[in-house]
């Protein structure tokens, strides 16, 4: 008798805790349920608000192109007076002489330092100094680098399109 008892007891225990979890499991149904209706609710505002926008923005766009239609139609025309047309010649003749003037001290000081750097490059050749590859050396060590810069370019480009769909 005592056995039943105490098994009574524990059965009327589990189903207790049972329906504890179950009453919980229904509070916590019922509030995510109420918060998918206010979610619900906020996007059907939104939707609401959108759609006004979107007409909004049709009556704006057909406003502009109205506009535009407007302004498609309006001529202009200008009057220029001799006196004005022969000073316009006056400062455009002037500009033209001061470009001309810049590019000649340009091309000058620029056959200088040609100069200057074909001397250079002479002497250093005559003397022996300075770092000179061969055609062989200049093809072997691209066909060095080559592969590598391009495994290198590669494998960065795969990664990042690996980490950015991730």
């Amino acid at each position: 008798m005592i056995d039943k008892n105490i098994e009574t007891e524990r059965t009327s225990d589990k189903f207790d805790r049972q329906l504890r979890a179950y009453t919980e499991a229904g509070e916590r149904f019922d509030a995510a349920r109420k918060c998918i209706d206010t979610a619900k609710d906020s996007l059907d505002e939104a939707y609401s608000i959108l759609r006004k926008a979107i007409i909004n923005a049709n009556v704006a766009a057909k406003g502009i192109k109205e506009s535009f239609s407007k302004i498609q139609d309006v001529t202009i025309c200008a009057k220029i007076s001799t006196s004005d047309w022969n000073k316009l010649s006056e400062h455009r003749n002037g500009i033209v002489s001061d470009e001309r003037q810049l590019l000649e001290d340009h091309q000058r000081k620029t056959k200088e330092i040609l100069s200057h750097h074909f001397y250079d490059m002479t002497n250093m050749m005559a003397k022996n100094n300075g770092v000179w590859l061969s055609n062989n050396w200049v093809k072997s060590l691209l066909w060095i680098f080559l592969p590598c810069l391009l495994y290198t370019v590669s494998s960065i480009a795969y990664y990042v399109i690996f980490f950015v769909n991730k």
